[in-house]
Formats: structure tokens, C-alpha cells, sequence
């Protein structure tokens, strides 16, 4: 039940006491009931139990499952390792190659600098003792115009 009093006071009526204004008192505090259980079946009972409880089957799967899953972890970071090392060996291979090279050219272009085909010709020919093909050791061959030449008996 609602009343008016005085100036835009409300009063409220509870319990047979009056509390007048806009804001609430403090009263005292109703017991509350905890809430009751349910009550459980005896089928939904067991099947919360065996839920939560763990067999040594499920439990020894379980442990299967992740040792295996951490071997293969364990493998895939060491392949992952060994390809990385690899990958870096190759690098330094190649740059030694490409110094190699290097050398081989710089040595191949001094030595051709150095000794032309006429020194060449004149040592073997004076040191050596080697001369030029007489017109009767020379054989000529026909071509089929093939890249080259197969010699199936012995030239004399």
C-alpha cells in the first residue's frame, strides 16, 4: 500500500512498520534457505563416479599418446636443427668454391700471359725433340658430320 506524505514522500508499508522518504532502510535480514540437491538417480550417480575416475587403460593411452607426441616434437627439432646446420655448411662450401675458382682463373689467365705458343713450340721441338707430322702419318676420314670420331681399329 502507497501514500503520499508531505512533499513527493512516499511511504511504504511493511511488516506493519511505515518507512517514509525515497530511500530504503536497512531491515532485517531474512533467513535464506540453501539451496537442496537434487536428488540423483542411482544411474546418474554412478555415471558422475565413473566419470571421475580415470582406468589404467585410458590413463597408460593417455601417457602413450603424449610420449609419442614429445619423441616426434623431439625429432622434428632436430631435423629442423641438422637442415639448418646444413644449410649453413653449404654456404660456406660454396664460398670456399667460389674462392677456389677465383684462384684457378687468376692462375690460368697468369700462366697464359706468361708462356705464349711460340715459346711452347720452340721448347718442344729444340728440348724435347718433338717435329712436325710428315705427309705420310697423317690419315685422313670422311665425316657424317657427327661431333665425333669412333676408331674401331688401330692406326698404324
Amino acid at each position: 500500500m502507497t501514500r503520499t506524505h508531505g512533499r513527493g514522500t512516499s511511504a511504504y508499508r511493511r511488516n506493519d512498520e511505515y518507512v517514509y522518504g525515497n530511500t530504503a532502510r536497512a531491515l532485517q535480514p531474512v533467513g535464506v534457505e540453501a539451496p537442496r540437491e537434487r536428488e540423483l538417480s542411482h544411474r546418474a550417480r554412478r555415471n558422475r563416479d565413473r566419470a571421475s575416475h580415470m582406468s589404467f587403460g585410458y590413463v597408460f593411452f593417455l601417457t602413450l599418446a603424449i610420449a609419442l607426441t614429445g619423441i616426434g616434437c623431439l625429432q622434428y627439432l632436430k631435423l629442423q636443427s641438422e637442415i639448418t646446420n646444413s644449410i649453413k655448411r653449404i654456404s660456406v662450401l660454396e664460398s670456399q668454391l667460389n674462392n677456389i675458382k677465383a684462384e684457378n682463373d687468376d692462375t690460368e689467365s697468369r700462366i697464359k700471359g706468361t708462356v705464349g705458343l711460340e715459346e711452347i713450340k720452340k721448347r718442344a721441338m729444340n728440348e724435347l725433340g718433338m717435329q712436325y707430322a710428315t705427309p705420310e702419318q697423317i690419315v685422313k676420314y670422311e665425316s657424317d658430320d657427327t661431333d665425333y670420331v669412333r676408331q674401331y681399329i688401330d692406326i698404324d
